[in-house]
């Protein structure tokens, strides 16, 4: 409340041409600030005795007693509070007495202060030898009576009652007008108003000192990582330099009030799903579902009580636990899926992976014109025999990873590695205009590459094209493979070539003799062939 609170402003009343809802809304919004202004000291006297009554028998029996009466009378404060100020009262008053409501108010909550004022007072002067952290609150608790005091006397004096007419008219601090404004026309211009300890870091947000001290303090008694913000915007900006389980905010604060607070965190994807629990002293039903509505977990009116706050507290952390561990599993669950992807699509052609995922099988295909291309080392029994495995093993995978580069930069697709053979294949994933001359000139450099690595391998290429069959075999382990004449006829031509040279079939040579240098090798005996035209290719034609 404001030191000057009789600047000349009716912002309880909307003005001419309001409507009855308007003035509604404005009746409510000025009754809840005041009730918020009363219980706001009430609310420190309340929390600093309970916390004090909880270490009694550190401080004694006799400061217990006295804490005891300062807490009673915090209790009846509040029931006071509640009852002089309801809403119902002031709204069923065509004409009030103010007078006799200004007698009323100080007679039924000076008594209370005044109790509280007394018994903090006469602890402070006799119970020199108290811990400095119980002198400093029973402190804050003399100093909050005190307030309510004085706010008392302030509030009175801002009745002013026209005879014979409904309204309510309110002399207010330009201060308490603009927040009295903000909340109004939040609410109004609201399309939503149309239609046991768990640890964790928790963000007090409220701009009153008292009450950011009262939670902390009993916040971290509970054993909480305690951060406060004095308002809105502050709040928004510590939410985006750190992470936090839990968010305890305040409605009504200037610059940024709690309604855009959270409107703002349920916009922001990174903030959507922090739990908020909403702990003012509007306790008037429309900004309890309102909170409800836009997302908050839970309400808790101020004065708060400690035993249920830490419950809701728990349960709030508790729900936020099991979501986090959820996202956590989805996530592994989905990195988990990706990673079989990547395997799948290691394995299998990218059309494959979609029809198995997509049917859960995948149907044999036949392909009229593939190149078939077979590469092998030579002499690579006798080269194992003098090394060891870690040697045999790099540069095999040097080789391959060599290969793989080449296949892919010729449009060929890896079928599998037998030992030291590799196939490939042009013309089966991608259509080629001519599978034979991409498979020969992947060959070349096979070869030219090999010779390059440390181990300078010599290899042999065969190559041959005509029609295969394509599917998949296996259950547990698949295996894209490839069936048919042309697949037998190409390994055929790789195990009678030469080293160091690309060799194809008749056919397939009859597919190239425009572009590639060549010479035949004569009629060659082969094994389950017959007799076999083969060519050696030089290179490309000048």
């Amino acid at each position: 409340m404001s030191d000057t609170p009789r600047a000349a402003a009716a912002v309880a009343a909307p003005g001419p041409g309001a409507s009855v809802e308007d003035e509604r809304r404005a009746r409510a919004a000025f009754l809840a600030h005041m009730r918020h202004e009363l219980r706001t000291p009430v609310n420190a006297i309340l929390g600093y005795s309970e916390m004090l009554l909880e270490d009694r028998d550190v401080l004694g029996e006799q400061v217990g007693g006295d804490l005891e009466k300062i807490h009673e009378a915090g209790a009846n404060l509040l029931g006071l509070i509640n009852e002089i100020l309801a809403q119902s009262r002031i709204e069923e008053s065509k004409v009030i007495d103010i007078d006799a409501f200004g007698a009323e108010m100080r007679h039924h909550l000076r008594t209370p202060a005044s109790t509280v004022i007394g018994y903090s007072e006469m602890l402070l002067e006799e119970a020199e030898d108290l811990p400095e952290e119980a002198r400093g609150d029973i402190g804050r608790i003399l100093e909050s009576g005190k307030k309510l005091l004085s706010l008392i006397e302030d509030i009175v004096q801002m009745f002013e009652v026209k005879a014979g007419h409904a309204e309510l008219k309110v002399e207010a601090s330009a201060e308490v007008q603009d927040l009295i404004r903000d909340v109004v026309t939040t609410l109004a211009t609201d399309p939503r108003s149309n239609a046991d300890r768990l640890g964790g870091r928790i963000l007090v947000v409220d701009d009153n000192e008292i009450n950011r001290d009262v939670l902390g303090k009993r916040l971290k008694r509970d054993g909480y990582e305690v951060a406060v913000a004095e308002d809105g915007l502050l709040a928004m900006q510590m939410m985006a330099d750190e992470d936090y389980d839990l968010v305890l905010l305040d409605i009504m604060m200037p610059i940024v009030n709690g309604y855009q607070v959270l409107d703002r965190m349920k916009k922001d994807p990174r903030l959507r799903h922090l739990p908020v629990i909403m702990i003012s002293a509007l306790d008037d039903i429309d900004g309890i579902v309102r909170c409800i509505e836009m997302g908050a977990e839970d309400y808790l009116p101020k004065p708060f009580n400690p035993t249920i706050l830490k419950a809701r507290i728990g349960a709030c952390l508790e729900k936020k636990r099991l979501r986090d561990r959820e996202v956590l599993h989805l996530q592994q669950i989905e990195e988990e899926k990706k990673r079989a992807d990547d395997i799948l699509h290691v394995i299998l052609p990218h059309d494959v992976v979609d029809e198995l995922k997509r049917t859960n099988k995948v149907k044999p295909q036949r392909r009229e014109e593939v190149a078939v291309l077979f590469c092998d080392i030579v002499g690579f029994t006798p080269y194992c025999a003098t090394r060891q495995p870690e040697e045999i093993l790099a540069n095999l995978q040097q080789l391959f990873e060599l290969y793989e580069e080449l296949a892919a930069k010729w449009d060929m697709y890896k079928i599998k590695t037998i030992g030291d053979s590799f196939m490939s294949t042009a013309g089966l994933i991608i259509p080629l205009d001519n599978p034979v001359r991409n498979a020969v000139s992947c060959g070349l450099e096979m070869i030219a590459g090999a010779k390059a690595l440390p181990a300078s391998f010599d290899v042999r290429v065969g190559v041959h094209a005509g029609p295969v069959m394509a599917g998949v075999v296996g259950r547990r382990q698949y295996l894209y493979d490839l069936w048919g004449d042309a697949v037998n006829t190409a390994s055929r031509v790789e195990s009678h070539g030469l080293k160091g040279a690309v060799c194809v079939s008749d056919s397939a040579w009859h597919r190239i003799e425009n572009e590639f240098e060549g010479e035949s090798r004569g009629i060659i005996p082969v094994k389950g062939k017959g007799e076999m035209e083969i060519y050696r290719v030089i290179g490309l034609r000048a």
